[in-house]
């Protein structure tokens, strides 16, 4: 997913911005724990079978982090503007 060239609303430049995988390694980390804590807890409650939590939690996993994954690029590209962050420079 590559960010628009300009901002449409005020003309803003994107092409400084370069989250690269930020949003994805912070996903991984925030979505697996939310997802482990929920497949174990529906395992401690109900105990299903191995089969009902790949079908339960692989496509709510896989809508979460793509849902999510947007909303989390769109939130660094928002904290390199507010911080004035570039790339390294000596």
């Amino acid at each position: 997913m590559a960010l628009a060239p300009r901002c449409t609303a005020c003309g803003l430049d994107y092409g400084r911005f370069n989250v690269g995988d930020g949003p994805a390694a912070f996903l991984i980390f925030i979505v697996g724990a939310v997802m482990m804590a929920a497949a174990l807890i529906t395992d401690a409650w109900v105990a299903p079978p191995w089969w009902v939590h790949v079908l339960l939690w692989t496509p709510t996993t896989l809508a979460l982090t793509l849902v999510l994954l947007r909303l989390a690029k769109g939130l660094l590209v928002a904290l390199e503007f507010r911080h004035n962050a570039g790339e390294g420079q000596l």
